[in-house]
């Protein structure tokens, strides 16, 4: 899809929902924890992926979404505006949307998109 980007997962998302999305994407995708990044404050994140460079990343907290429309992209952002749930309901919501959210992140050159 995209093999020059990577998806980076934040701390509040399961580590197994990287392995789901290199899967399914054929892009490399990284949790909080892979990447250490869960002691990391959200401005540190931001910066981190910044250094990176082409990162895309998929988030609960809305604190990265401020960050970013303050800052700018990159790293771009994928915002899920949903509560706690299991892995199974949130592959589901993943499944039907992700490529669709990467598609509008680079077709309409937007920093940001909320999937529901």
């Amino acid at each position: 899809m995209l093999p020059e980007w990577e998806i980076w997962l934040d701390n509040h998302i399961s580590p197994i929902t990287a392995k789901w999305l290199k899967e399914k994407l054929q892009i490399e995708a990284k949790s909080a924890y892979t990447l250490q990044l869960y002691h990391l404050s959200d401005e540190e994140i931001y910066q981190k992926a910044k250094l990176h460079g082409k990162i895309i990343l998929v988030s609960k907290d809305s604190d990265l979404d401020q960050i970013i429309s303050l800052k700018g992209a990159p790293p771009k952002l994928i915002m899920l505006k949903m509560g706690n749930c299991d892995n199974r309901i949130l592959f589901s919501i993943l499944a039907n949307n992700i490529e669709k959210a990467i598609r509008l992140l680079f077709d309409f050159n937007k920093d940001i998109i909320e999937i529901n």
